[in-house]
């Protein structure tokens, strides 16, 4: 038998917001500072995972608490 895995997966709110040039501007309430932007909906999301997924690992490389 093959080894058992564990995954946790954690999920944090983003709000997504208009921003008056275009595009749109992409924050999290759980990490004060973790902005983003995209010009298009689709191009925020990506990249709204992408900075999470970063300020995250910054925080674990920093041993600071989730």
């Amino acid at each position: 038998m093959g080894k058992k895995r564990k995954k946790t997966i954690l999920e944090y709110p983003a709000i997504f917001s208009k921003a008056k040039e275009g595009g749109y501007n992409v924050s999290f309430p759980d990490f004060s500072g973790c902005v983003t932007f995209g010009r298009t909906f689709e191009e925020a999301e990506g990249k709204a995972k992408e900075v999470l997924e970063l300020w995250i690992e910054e925080l674990v490389a920093n041993r600071a608490v989730i």
